[in-house]
């Protein structure tokens, strides 16, 4: 699967995309638990938002590898 990284997280970890292959699926949640083990906690907060496929997804989304994930930062502003 495509993983992409925007913004503020694509500067932090100085990618802005992977290739992962899974063997089988899984759901954002795993991966995002495999990104912390890859990267740090720190990088992927529980409010960081995820699209799968160009919609938003939840941590139970389940992915395979044809998947493109996006993960951002939540945007904030005033």
């Amino acid at each position: 699967m495509k993983i992409l990284y925007f913004a503020s997280l694509k500067e932090s970890l100085k990618i802005s995309n992977e290739e992962m292959e899974i063997i089988t699926n899984i759901s954002v949640r795993e991966l995002r638990l495999i990104l912390i083990s890859k990267y740090g906690e720190q990088y992927f907060p529980s409010n960081i938002l995820c699209a799968v496929n160009h919609e938003i997804a939840t941590d139970s989304t389940q992915l395979n590898n044809a998947n493109e994930v996006a993960f951002y930062p939540p945007v904030t502003g005033g």
